[in-house]
């Protein structure tokens, strides 16, 4: 696999500085097998036209393939969706519930391609200070918990985003304390409502505000770079793969896995 084609965060916002279609969608095909790649919107909102588009595109890539076939999905997995009506799977557990209600039935095995939390801190603290790391893990859950409207209050979310870290991290502090000291110290500011728009992009590696946003660009580089590794393990192992990843995750890899992987040509049962 050739790292070096996967887009760079300059790259990506140079390229589609006015956004890209989202979902975003491609394929790859080999001789006998096949790669489905479904960029999605992280969203929990069941009125979304997003879910029937996912819906198409999964009987797409049924048709298309045959033999061994895997899911790749985003998140940390560990849920249920038996006996969830559609609506409800989608508001507890966005695309990637969806997704494993149609693959569950069809026998088809799940994977979690992504780093570790664990692994991704080791490596992210070869480059940066331990605790902004911390935080920066932190900020990743409560950005994304407050921008998609779960997990309850700014303070509910906050809490919760502590306890996950401190989980998660060997060693990270379980004090809120620490956390909204780590804010100050960063941002000049307290740790309260008003800065829900600063914990939303905190983690995003699009923005420049601060050094985690720097910290967020490293380890969007580490996960790319580990994604696309585990998607060619697979493709080399026979697999036919479809991949429910952020719409970000497939603009970014399309190249290198087009490149690496492609050989533009047909599936024998397509």
């Amino acid at each position: 696999m050739d790292y070096l084609l996967l887009l760079s965060d300059e790259e990506y916002q140079a390229r589609f500085k006015n956004g890209h279609p989202t979902p975003y969608t491609f394929e790859i095909f080999g001789e006998k097998q096949a790669i489905f790649y479904f960029g999605a919107k992280h969203s929990r909102n069941p009125k979304d036209d997003q879910w029937g588009k996912l819906e198409v595109y999964w009987k797409q890539f049924l048709d298309a393939t045959s033999g061994k076939r895997t899911v790749f999905l985003e998140g940390p997995g560990g849920f249920e969706v038996f006996g969830l009506a559609r609506e409800e799977i989608i508001k507890r557990f966005g695309e990637a519930g969806l997704l494993i209600s149609m693959a569950k039935p069809q026998n088809i095995p799940f994977v979690w391609p992504d780093l570790s939390i664990q692994e991704e801190a080791k490596q992210l603290e070869q480059q940066f200070d331990l605790d902004l790391v911390n935080y920066f893990i932190f900020v990743r859950s409560a950005g994304a918990w407050l921008k998609a409207g779960a997990k309850g209050t700014f303070n509910e979310v906050v809490d919760k985003a502590v306890i996950s870290t401190a989980q998660r991290i060997s060693g990270a502090p379980a004090e809120l304390n620490f956390y909204a000291s780590t804010h100050k110290r960063i941002f000049g500011r307290e740790l309260v409502l008003s800065e829900q728009e600063t914990l939303i992009r905190a983690a995003a590696p699009v923005y420049h505000d601060s050094v985690i946003n720097d910290i967020a660009r490293a380890s969007s580089r580490l996960r790319n770079q580990h994604i696309v590794s585990e998607i060619e393990r697979y493709w080399l192992g026979g697999n036919s793969i479809f991949v429910l990843l952020g719409s970000g995750h497939a603009v970014v890899q399309e190249m290198a896995l087009k490149n690496s992987l492609g050989t533009n040509r047909k599936p024998l049962n397509s």
